[in-house]
């Protein structure tokens, strides 16, 4: 089969698609990237020639000249969410595949439109960035439970430090600061966990959980890359505080917490529990992004008869340790779209439908807590 021709959206010279998606699709027999869009035609030729693409690579300066181009099979996205609608709209309607990032949508009624227009438009495959799914470690646990290595499950527990939300913020991230962006600590941070979470457990809520959203630091440091301070009381709208509380539709209670900042020097920026009738998992990280992953990921066993407690390893899931952790798991969506587009069945893609039912949990708990944007 020839390889999957790629436009890229959003092939900047900065930010996650240069360290998550090119890796893959630059070493992949699979995949050739045939054209870049950017906000301007000279950007998207400058990220030609910084990463050594082919010169035949074509270069965009608005979404609708890249859908138009009949070469392009996948379109793939990798852009500010409030942009991911008029981006990839064009795409959509002509019919392209696309691989977009998560969230889908800016909110519930963005991500419900692009539903919309990827059934008008007839689009054949898509797919929704919440690559944890892919994670080998999230893929061990979902094994461990299924196979009853604890038994029945009774309850679970999930607590992160998100990384960032704290006192300071630079400016590239500045904007998980405003809410109405539609990227923030909520809906990125939370949003990954809360789909891994359900992945391995369960999907779906016995009614709405109960939530707690809160925005504790109202002004933030702004910096510079350099940690230049630009602003020391910089305006910050978005929660920084996260709970929630509910029994899953597997009968799972589960309770989940997440706040913004770091996490004491030493201790883990994710401790999750799954606690059954035989025995106990637990997995720790740096941090709460499986959907990236970290080198000190660890799942533990804790079994009641015994008393005894063994790490359980999981590297032997890994598909694509020659490349960075951040390109990992997103290279395993990629494996799969291509596996599917060979007519195979294949696990763990989120589709746009299937997001949307992730981005209405993320409406219920800001409705519950009074906050409309």
């Amino acid at each position: 089969m020839a390889p999957t021709k790629v436009g890229f959206l959003g092939l900047s010279t900065a930010g996650w698609a240069r360290y998550a998606h090119l890796p893959y699709l630059k070493a992949s027999p699979d995949y050739e990237i045939v054209a870049v869009c950017n906000s301007s035609i000279e950007s998207a030729q400058r990220a030609i020639k910084l990463y050594e693409l082919p010169e035949s690579t074509k270069a965009y300066g608005n979404p609708e000249d890249l859908a138009k181009d009949k070469e392009v099979e996948l379109v793939v996205c990798s852009v500010r969410v409030d942009r991911h609608l008029p981006t990839i709209k064009p795409a959509l309607l002509a019919g392209k595949d696309v691989y977009v990032e998560w969230p889908l949508g800016k909110n519930l009624a963005e991500a419900k439109e692009l539903v919309k227009l990827k059934n008008e438009g007839g689009a054949k495959s898509v797919a929704v960035g919440l690559q944890a799914r892919q994670a080998p470690v999230v893929r061990k646990v979902k094994e461990l439970v299924g196979s009853g290595k604890v038994g029945d499950v009774l309850s679970s527990t999930w607590t992160g430090v998100a990384g960032h939300g704290g006192a300071t913020t630079t400016e590239e991230y500045e904007y998980l600061g405003r809410r109405e962006v539609g990227g923030n600590l909520v809906t990125i941070h939370f949003g990954h966990g809360v789909d891994y979470v359900q992945y391995v457990l369960g999907y779906g809520f016995q009614g709405q959980p109960k939530t707690l959203l809160a925005n504790r630091r109202t002004t933030v440091k702004l910096t510079d890359a350099d940690g230049k301070v630009i602003k020391e009381n910089y305006p910050k709208d978005s929660d920084d505080t996260i709970f929630l509380l509910g029994t899953l539709s597997s009968g799972i209670p589960l309770s989940m917490s997440l706040r913004g900042g770091s996490p004491i020097p030493s201790t883990p920026g994710l401790d999750w529990r799954i606690y059954g009738s035989t025995g106990e998992l637990r997995i720790t990280a740096s941090g709460p992004f499986l959907q990236i992953g970290y080198p000190d990921m660890k799942i533990e066993y804790h079994d009641h008869a015994s008393n005894e407690v063994t790490s359980i390893p999981f590297e032997e899931l890994e598909e694509n340790g020659d490349l960075g952790i951040p390109a990992r798991n997103v290279a395993a969506v990629y494996r799969r779209l291509r596996e599917r587009k060979k007519g195979k069945e294949v696990e763990g893609i989120c589709g746009f439908e299937d997001a949307v039912e992730r981005h209405a949990l993320l409406e219920g708990m800001y409705v519950e807590n009074g906050i409309k944007f």
